[in-house]
């Protein structure tokens, strides 16, 4: 994930670039103003009318070079912000499908928010803060060498010091970091689930319950914030104490410096003036270095979250369905919990079958090996002779259909979630329609296929979203229908003509993973496999 944010380097070079542009200006004028005060104690009119002069022309400067800074700060944050973000949600698609749906998605919803917001306060503005505080400090010192170099030396004595410091006592903040990231994702689950479960709550009176453990939860979040703010109190107190050292020295060596006769009074000055000018960018940087140092955690915690770790190299690019597909000895485990065994049958194209079995008999995980969810422990799927697991994905996938029992729509319009973003005819669209008997529905909505579906369906019956999903099934003209528990929430007048429908496709091949069998329809399909005992028969 850092190396997503540091694609935005160049802007980063280029903020710190009109930074460095700032201060040389700020820095000019402080010489300027130095001379001013020599020259006018000298008595050169003349020569101190051209300081003024100069004096000016800078001051004009300073203010559109502040504007630029500004915009080329926030146009660096924009940059990177927008290119973490980004990344991590496409290295999100890009896992695999097992692997993700054995993670509970608010560990991701936690990353998005909590985390990103973290990492963007105490990373991405932190490594502007302390490159500009850098430059501060530089230009700082350069003006005041350019009075007395013995200054500079001392300077640059603190600024080693102070760092160093920083970068010893920021290590207990990386371990809280990462504690409180973790908090956070419990937090996070625990509310998904509390409003997921709001009408069995309110039903079984398990407010006071469920408020209990939110106030704890939420308790130790806010301790473990406590600590972070406590330790960084600490780390603050101890820089803050070296800096005003630090300060003191300074003005020390200035006046001692000043008695001898080595530094004019407007040299004096410019050193005193300059000494805020260095030592506040020293206390800036030794606050934000920490913040940096701290998130190396929560770097690590996301790359973990993001790696797939089973990578196979799929090979081959499936350009059609024409044949079969073949279990052949496949046996698959959830871990130390075997599923399936010495599975073996044949799946013919065109064909019609469907799956029946006791629940938890392994009908689920058959489905999900013949989507490519899953590869088997054992065995080979093989489809058209080729091994299922050497088919690319995304070329697998665009040979087949999904119709699941839980529907999920987006909040947009009918049209949309039928055709999922895609371009088809008018005439193909209003067929599925018609085939998975939404037709009725529509006619019944004042604006039709424009009509809004509201949070994944809340305004249509849980019926019209299956027809939904199996007229976005049809719809694509896949060589392969998969259909799982479609029929659960249909009326069975409506699963029967859908059924009936489905099975008169010529060409295309349909799995139904059912519990709702009709017997009209059962005699209809090609094979009846049973999922039982591990097996399939």
């Amino acid at each position: 994930m850092k190396k997503l944010i540091w694609k935005a380097t160049p802007f980063l070079v280029l903020a710190l670039g009109v930074a460095l542009f700032n201060l040389i200006i700020e820095g000019m004028i402080t010489i300027y103003l130095m001379k001013i005060i020599d020259t006018a104690i000298s008595g050169d009119r003349t020569l101190l009318l051209e300081f003024v002069k100069k004096l000016l022309f800078m001051a004009i400067i300073f203010l559109p070079s502040g504007i630029l800074l500004s915009y080329t700060k926030g146009l660096y944050k924009v940059k990177a912000l927008t290119s973490m973000k980004k990344g991590f949600i496409d290295k999100v698609f890009h896992k695999n499908i097992n692997e993700f749906q054995k993670d509970n998605n608010a560990k991701y919803v936690s990353s998005l928010t909590n985390d990103m917001n973290t990492i963007e306060t105490n990373y991405v503005a932190a490594i502007y803060e302390v490159g500009y505080n850098i430059i501060s400090f530089i230009v700082g010192f350069i003006v005041i060498a350019y009075v007395n170099i013995y200054a500079l030396g001392l300077g640059i004595l603190i600024g080693a010091i102070t760092t160093v410091i920083s970068i010893f006592i920021s290590k207990p903040l990386q371990k809280h970091q990462k504690h409180r990231s973790d908090l956070f994702e419990g937090y996070t689950t625990y509310i998904k689930e509390v409003l997921s479960a709001f009408q069995i709550i309110k039903a079984n009176n398990l407010d006071t319950k469920i408020q209990e453990e939110f106030y704890k939860k939420s308790k130790d979040i806010q301790n473990k914030g406590y600590v972070i703010d406590k330790i960084q109190t600490y780390i603050s107190s101890v820089e803050g104490l070296i800096i005003k050292l630090s300060f003191v020295s300074l003005i020390g060596a200035v006046v001692f410096m000043t008695i001898k006769g080595d530094l004019t009074f407007g040299g004096t000055i410019l050193i005193l003036n300059n000494m805020e000018k260095v030592l506040m960018p020293l206390m800036t940087f030794s606050e934000w270095l920490p913040k940096v140092l701290s998130v190396k955690t929560l770097f690590n915690k996301l790359d973990e979250i993001l790696t797939n770790h089973y990578n196979y190299d799929e090979t081959i690019n499936l350009e059609s369905f024409g044949e079969s597909i073949e279990f052949n000895d496949v046996a698959f485990s959830y871990e130390n919990n075997e599923v399936l065994k010495d599975v073996n049958f044949r799946i013919n194209k065109g064909g019609k079958y469907l799956v029946v079995g006791p629940s938890g008999g392994g009908k689920s995980t058959l489905l999900k090996l013949l989507r490519k969810y899953f590869i088997p422990n054992k065995g080979d799927i093989l489809i058209d002779g080729e091994n299922l697991k050497d088919i690319k994905k995304e070329s697998y996938f665009n040979h087949i259909s999904n119709v699941e029992q839980q529907v999920f729509l987006f909040e947009d319009t009918i049209r949309n979630n039928i055709t999922l973003y895609k371009n088809y005819n008018e005439e193909d669209i209003l067929s599925a329609i018609e085939k998975s008997g939404l037709s009725d529905f529509l006619q019944s909505l004042p604006e039709g296929l424009d009509t809004i579906i509201l949070d994944n369906g809340k305004n249509i019956s849980g019926g019209e979203k299956s027809r939904v999903a199996i007229a976005r099934g049809l719809l694509r003209k896949t060589d392969i229908i998969f259909l799982d528990e479609a029929f659960a929430s249909l009326d069975s007048s409506v699963a029967r003509e859908i059924e009936n429908t489905l099975l008169s496709l010529e060409g295309i091949t349909v799995i139904n993973v059912s519990h709702v069998i009709f017997k009209e329809t059962k005699k209809r399909y090609d094979k009846v496999f049973v999922v039982k005992n591990k097996l399939v028969c």
